[in-house]
């Protein structure tokens, strides 16, 4: 169980590293996409010999995987990077109300947190929305791009094995983010190249490989709540790396999305 916790505490550090790497890349945020499930894709196809999969909720799987990721990107170029990342986890309260949409029932224990992600980011919006409203408005929607990558995931992995849904969701986003490369310029450089391989290499293929291995030894809601250390760690990096400090009020209101997005993991399982 230790090491399960282990692997969980690496994981999440990588994926909280990942803003930080997409904003030293210079790279557009779909281009920065392209080039990191691209390569993940090459890697996966290499090692599985995975084949593509015709499936509705697996093709749209890879299309809300890089919605949510050229939001996400694209937002921490706007607010700091602890504000863009703490508005995307609101993804699995909206997921649960997508969820909602479709017939599932609504608990108690989810209209809890409902309310306290509502609460939450209002907190973490107020602070600089007066002067990055667009930047919390993309972060807040990469956030809902996310709950949709939640919903269809659920779907689509009830069909394809972890890694061959990994695979199509890289290539199916792949191909969403492709023709970025022509109408952005792009300037790559030896460290917007280095960024990219080490974003997917590193940041999704080893950290997915850890996840993977991490939830045979750890209970499932166990490894719900350490996930949510990936906020913690990209707030770290963040004020290390580019020297950012979210105020207070930001800090409280990441503080309830976080226990809204565990408590709605939790029920949800």
């Amino acid at each position: 169980m230790k090491l399960g916790v282990l692997e969980m505490v690496v994981v999440t550090a990588l994926w909280g590293s990942v803003p930080v790497v997409a904003i030293y890349s210079g790279l557009p945020a779909p281009v920065f996409v392209f080039f990191r499930v691209s390569i993940a894709a090459c890697v996966l196809w290499l090692l599985l010999k995975a084949r593509l999969v015709l499936d509705l909720h697996v093709a749209l799987s890879g299309v809300f995987l890089a919605l949510n990721w050229v939001l996400l990107f694209y937002a921490v170029r706007l607010v700091t990077v602890s504000e863009a990342v703490l508005l995307y986890y609101t993804g699995p309260i909206f997921a649960m109300l997508i969820a909602h949409l479709l017939g599932m029932r609504l608990t108690q224990a989810k209209a809890l947190a409902a309310a306290l992600a509502f609460t939450g980011v209002a907190l973490t919006v107020a602070p600089s929305f007066s002067n990055a409203g667009a930047g919390a408005a993309v972060a807040l929607a990469s956030g809902a791009a996310y709950g949709g990558l939640i919903v269809t995931n659920k779907y689509a992995s009830a069909k394809t094995r972890p890694l061959d849904l990994v695979f199509n969701q890289a290539v199916y986003a792949s191909v969403i983010t492709s023709p970025f490369l022509v109408i952005t310029h792009i300037d790559i450089t030896p460290t917007a190249l280095a960024a990219a391989i080490f974003a997917s290499i590193v940041n999704t293929l080893l950290a997915l490989a850890l996840w993977y291995d991490a939830l045979k030894k750890l209970d499932i809601h166990l490894a719900a709540v350490l996930s949510y250390l990936d906020p913690v760690f990209a707030t770290v990096f963040g004020y290390i790396f580019l020297g950012q400090t979210p105020p207070p009020g930001a800090l409280l209101g990441g503080a309830l999305i976080i226990a809204a997005g565990a408590i709605s993991t939790i029920e949800g399982r």
